[in-house]
C-alpha cells in the first residue's frame, strides 16, 4: 500500500539505516485500521523500520536464548548480594 520506499541514513556511520515507507493520506482517511495509525489533519504518513547489522541480529538472537536469560538471572543475584 506504500506509494514510495526510501532508505534513510548514511552508510558506514554509527547509526543504523532505515527503510522508510510513505503512504497516501487519501487511502489512510478511509482505511478501517486507521485508529491509532492515522492522525486527523496529517499531511503525510510514514513508517520507518531500522535495518539491523549482522552484529545486532546475532546479539538479539543471543539475548533471546535460554543461556543469556540464565546468565542475566545470576548477575542480578550477584548485584543484590553486593548492594546488601
Amino acid at each position: 500500500m506504500a506509494i514510495r520506499k526510501a532508505r534513510t541514513g548514511k552508510k558506514g556511520q554509527s547509526k543504523n539505516q532505515k527503510d522508510t515507507y510513505y503512504f497516501d493520506i487519501e487511502k489512510c482517511k478511509v482505511c478501517p485500521f486507521r485508529e491509532g495509525c492515522y492522525k486527523e489533519g496529517a499531511k503525510s504518513k510514514t513508517y520507518s523500520i531500522s535495518i539491523k547489522s549482522t552484529e545486532h541480529k546475532e546479539q538479539e538472537a543471543f539475548q533471546s536464548s535460554d543461556e543469556f536469560k540464565e546468565l542475566a538471572r545470576s548477575r542480578l543475584k550477584l548485584k543484590q548480594r553486593i548492594v546488601s
